[in-house]
């Protein structure tokens, strides 16, 4: 039996293959799934997850598209060796999506480029302070 477990939302509105894919991510950056560990195969992730097969392939497709993971045919699919930089660039696009919804979102609410930049800069500082204490 395996120490994690991924958590579908239907409640989330986020649809289930962008659950796995980003709950596997995390699982991959926070070390909790180590390079070379075997993952679940696309067919046994469905049946626990009470998802289609398609869902689970398209994930997995995503997650070796980002290269955290490899598929070997007939060996099944493992986290991938050299996954820092795939891990760190996966990061970097997941921020920049959410970044891009949130500068739409303050847009449609009436904020100036000017505010948000100053809004995201007192963000910042008041997460670096909190890493100093």
């Amino acid at each position: 039996m395996r120490d994690w477990e991924i958590r579908i939302s239907e409640a989330s509105g986020v649809p289930y293959y962008r659950q796995i894919v980003d709950q596997i991510g995390q699982l991959v950056r926070s070390g909790h799934l180590a390079p070379g560990e075997k993952l679940p195969s696309v067919r046994e992730l469905a049946a626990e997850l009470l998802v289609s097969l398609i869902t689970t392939r398209r994930a997995y497709a995503e997650l070796e598209n980002a290269g955290l993971i490899i598929r070997r045919q007939g060996y099944g699919s493992f986290v991938a060796e050299e996954i820092e930089r795939a891990s760190h660039e996966q990061a970097l696009k997941k921020v920049r999506e959410d970044l891009d919804e949130l500068i739409h979102t303050a847009r449609r609410m009436g904020l100036e480029n000017a505010e948000m930049r100053k809004l995201f800069e007192e963000l910042i500082a008041g997460e670096e302070k909190d890493h100093e204490q």
